[in-house]
């Protein structure tokens, strides 16, 4: 059996020590900062995101944003009513749970067109139109200005008071519809899309021949205005009542 000398021992336990010491220098710290995590003692770095407050664990109604435009069907002008259809309103059915879903808006050659789409089981209804009346949000209250001639408001029923778990609901919205150019039934508008059971539509308009109806498969409430300049005015005046 061979035996090392002390001497060989010492020389390879300092050519050990060297190498470590050198990797030691060449290896990069660990630093929480550098790897854009937050600094020690920092709260945030085991905090959770914080939970919604509202989180019921049920699905929330979603919602949908911005008017979009009209369906095949909505921009075929042949199955409309006559004019001045609904000036008297009309009932919602019972029971109904409705929230509003969607807004689409579009320009005929003779009129403009707004559509609600309704989520919900039901049919909705409307209270008699007023024309030339004050506009203010629901609940706030808040004025609304509308550009056009004339303004027509028709607030709608068969709202759910409180929308249902999962079913859709869009936001407060102004549309602008006047393109600049021609005069158009609809210059501006304003919709309200629920408070206590009920929805607003709010119309600048540059005529009062109107009429407001519903469509069925999906459930959605129509409001059409002629344009000022298409001879409907006459017809517009028997149409609505004063009084809403």
């Amino acid at each position: 059996m061979k035996h090392r000398s002390p001497a060989l021992l010492a020389t390879v336990l300092l050519g050990g020590a060297l190498t470590l010491s050198a990797c030691s220098r060449g290896a990069p710290t660990s630093d929480p900062t550098d790897e854009g995590g937050p600094p020690a003692g920092d709260p945030s770095a085991s905090a959770a995101p914080a939970a919604d407050s509202t989180d019921t664990g049920r699905p929330s109604p979603s919602q949908t944003a911005g008017p979009g435009p009209l369906s095949e069907e909505e921009q075929d002008a042949s199955g409309a009513p006559a004019w001045g259809t609904g000036s008297d309103g009309q009932e919602a059915s019972e029971g109904s749970t409705l929230t509003v879903a969607e807004v689409r808006v579009g320009s005929h050659d003779d009129y403009s067109r707004i559509v609600l789409e309704l989520d919900g089981e039901g049919t909705p209804g409307w209270k008699a139109p007023q024309w030339d009346t004050d506009v203010s949000t629901m609940g706030k209250g808040d004025p609304v200005a509308l550009e056009g001639d004339h303004t027509l408001v028709v607030h709608g029923t068969g709202l759910a008071a409180v929308p249902p778990s999962g079913q859709r609901t869009t936001s407060q919205q102004r549309l602008d519809l006047d393109k600049g150019d021609n005069d158009e039934g609809i210059e501006e508008a304003f919709v309200d899309p629920g408070f206590e059971g009920e929805f607003q539509v709010a119309l600048g308009t540059d005529s009062q021949t109107y009429r407001v109806f519903t469509l069925s498969n999906p459930t959605r409430l129509v409001i059409d205005v002629a344009d000022d300049d298409q001879g409907h005015d006459d017809q517009g005046d028997d149409s609505h009542d004063d009084d809403g």
